[in-house]
């Protein structure tokens, strides 16, 4: 395994446990919405892991289509969950609706793979992580929440910090990027989930 696989199991076993942590602390009865993005965090750090470990060909697939549903699912979901636990929870109908254009955009994607279609589909990603951030940032402003304005943070580094070390800093420091900052999200969604219940 080199350095760079290494670096890579060992940020995939950061995820899991962040995940894992919240999967323990958020129950599925009392938070449904959240429970299900750490499942799907937990999801792809383990295939991360189960790709780095073998080296299939099989796995580094599925690692790929798990990045596609990092990328949209996890930060509505969560925040569904946090904004029905608000005062403003007529607001987590939006972010629920988030999903749907993008599952629709993600099958398309994969039907017919063309630029055009890509282009499109990574304008609603962008615009839905946007609208996702921004509205997590007004709750933590509203609830008065460190864990939330870090939340958002996180979230905006996940997609667009990631990005911008992929293309100006070493090739493939974005993933690391990525898989810290939705480490650190996770972390603190079951630390805000946790905060709001008791």
């Amino acid at each position: 395994m080199s350095d760079n696989g290494a670096a890579s199991g060992a940020m995939n076993l950061l995820l899991c446990g962040a995940t894992g942590l919240g999967c323990c602390t958020i129950g599925p009865q009392d938070h449904p919405y959240a429970f299900a993005a750490c499942v799907v965090g937990f999801c792809h750090g383990l295939l991360g892991m189960v790709a780095c470990v073998s080296g299939d060909e099989h796995a580094k697939r599925a690692k790929e289509a798990t990045t596609a549903l990092m990328e949209i699912v996890p930060l509505p979901l969560v925040n569904v969950e946090l904004f029905l636990g608000s005062d403003s929870n007529n607001i987590a109908l939006g972010h629920g609706l988030f999903i749907v254009p993008l599952a629709v955009s993600a099958l398309i994607g994969w039907a017919k793979d063309t630029d055009e279609v890509g282009n499109a589909r990574d304008t609603l990603k962008t615009l839905t992580v946007l609208g996702n951030v921004s509205s997590l940032i007004f709750l933590a402003l509203n609830e008065s929440s460190w864990p939330m304005g870090g939340m958002a943070f996180l979230a905006f580094m996940a997609k667009f910090g990631a990005s911008f070390c992929e293309d100006n800093m070493a090739e493939g420091s974005g993933k690391h990027v990525a898989c810290v900052s939705w480490s650190g999200f996770f972390f603190l969604a079951a630390m805000a989930i946790a905060g709001e219940s008791n």
